[in-house]
Parts: C-alpha cells; sequence; structure tokens
C-alpha cells in the first residue's frame, strides 16, 4: 500500500507556500513522497511529483484530491507548517476510511438558510477543517468524493467555500470517520477572533460553552459555574 502527502495549489503565492510546507513534511517525514498538483510548470526539491491539472476553481482541490496518486493519501493545504514527526497518522487506516480535525465553524446560520443540505445538519455536528484531510482509496470514499464535488458545484455561487458542502456530505455519507485531535491543525489567535466576531455568519450562540468538566469545588452552583468559566480551556 502506498502513501504520500498531496498538496493542489496554483499561483505564485501558494507555490511559495507549498515549498516551505513541503520542506518542513520532509524535515519530519523523509521517507514519505509528496506529489502537487498544479496548473503550470513548477519544481522544487521537496517536492517528488508534480501533475499539471486543469484548475477548475479556486477551489480545485474539491475536484482533483481523489485523484491522488497514493492509496493513502495526507492532503495538506499549502500554509500548513510541521513541526512534529506526522507520519502517525496514516496509522488510522485502515480501521477508518478518512479523518480530519474539526474546525472552529459549526453550523453557520447564513450558509444554514442558503443551504438546505448544510441546514439539515445538526449544531452539534462541526465543520471539518478542509486544510488536512486523510483519506483512502475505497469505494465509499470515492462516492463521498463525487457527493463532495455535486453539493459543492451546486451551491458554489451562494458558498464559494468548500467547508460547508464538506459536511453536508459528511452528514449524508457512510465513510467511517477519525477525528484527530488539535494538535494535528493549531489555528491562529486572529482565526479564532474572526470566528467570535462573524456572529452574522454563524449566529449568536457560537462557540458557547455548553458542558464544564473539571473539578470546581464549589458548594453551590453559581461558585462552580464561577469557577468553570475563569479556568476552562479555549478550544
Amino acid at each position: 500500500m502506498s502513501k504520500g502527502f498531496l498538496y493542489v495549489a496554483h499561483g505564485k503565492r501558494y507555490l511559495k507556500e507549498v515549498c516551505l510546507s513541503a520542506e518542513s513534511i520532509k524535515k519530519h517525514c523523509p521517507d514519505l513522497p509528496i506529489t502537487l498538483f498544479t496548473n503550470e510548470e513548477f519544481s522544487s526539491p521537496f517536492i517528488d511529483n508534480v501533475k499539471i491539472i486543469k484548475a477548475r476553481s479556486i477551489r480545485a482541490k474539491v475536484y482533483c484530491m481523489y485523484d491522488s496518486p497514493y492509496d493513502e493519501t495526507c492532503f495538506l493545504d499549502s500554509d500548513v507548517i510541521a513541526d512534529y514527526p506526522i507520519s502517525d497518522m496514516f496509522d488510522i487506516f485502515p480501521k477508518y476510511d478518512m479523518g480530519g480535525v474539526h474546525d472552529l465553524a459549526r453550523k453557520r446560520d447564513k450558509y444554514a438558510n442558503l443551504i438546505p443540505e448544510y441546514g439539515e445538519v445538526p449544531y452539534a455536528v462541526s465543520e471539518i477543517n478542509t486544510g488536512i484531510l486523510l483519506f483512502k482509496k475505497a469505494p465509499v470514499v470515492k462516492e463521498f468524493f463525487k457527493t463532495w464535488q455535486t453539493l459543492h458545484s451546486k451551491y458554489y455561487k451562494k458558498c464559494p467555500y468548500d467547508q460547508p458542502s464538506f459536511r453536508s456530505t459528511m452528514w449524508k455519507s457512510d465513510v467511517n470517520f477519525c477525528s484527530l485531535p488539535i494538535e494535528y491543525n493549531i489555528r491562529s489567535i486572529q482565526n479564532r477572533a474572526k470566528q467570535i466576531k462573524f456572529h452574522h455568519e454563524f449566529g449568536d450562540d457560537h462557540l458557547t460553552p455548553r458542558i464544564y468538566h473539571m473539578h470546581h469545588g464549589g458548594k453551590t452552583l453559581d461558585q462552580a459555574l464561577k469557577h468553570c468559566k475563569e479556568n476552562f480551556q479555549e478550544y
């Protein structure tokens, strides 16, 4: 079974990012190959294989990711930087079909009102950050990508982002999905601030803590909640 990393990128800015990202991957996973799908001739000492593709849109990854040359693929966005060996991600196979990390975006009111398939998914089912995705070649995964492509194309003018259509596809799919912990997809402080600010997209309840899980020592509920609210770890 072959396994490796895949990027899909085009344009000088993103290709420059890919070079740095691939360098970080090679530093920590030197034995695993890296493939780049792009729309122009390109070379880098850190990329083993370059395939020229025709980009259908800025979200070209939706339409060509499953064409990965590997049986087991870790797809990475161009702005990913590894700081630790991450080949253990492939250990989720063969038990799981796909894997990824949940996003700070949950159920966006904006897209729930525009996309029926997205709106029917419960709030408790988070969006998955599609910048880091693991998948294996399998009929159920191939069908997943086909549905994702169809939904993304259907609502592209209303929602050019790919995560809402991915979330909708996950809800309908039979793929066995592994939820990876957050250390595999560390996001910026600015990203969290944006998520909190955009209540017009996410709704006033977005990221509101629902359950606290810690020893608090309180004798009353008010004391317990006060301790929890002062000591919780932001996610």
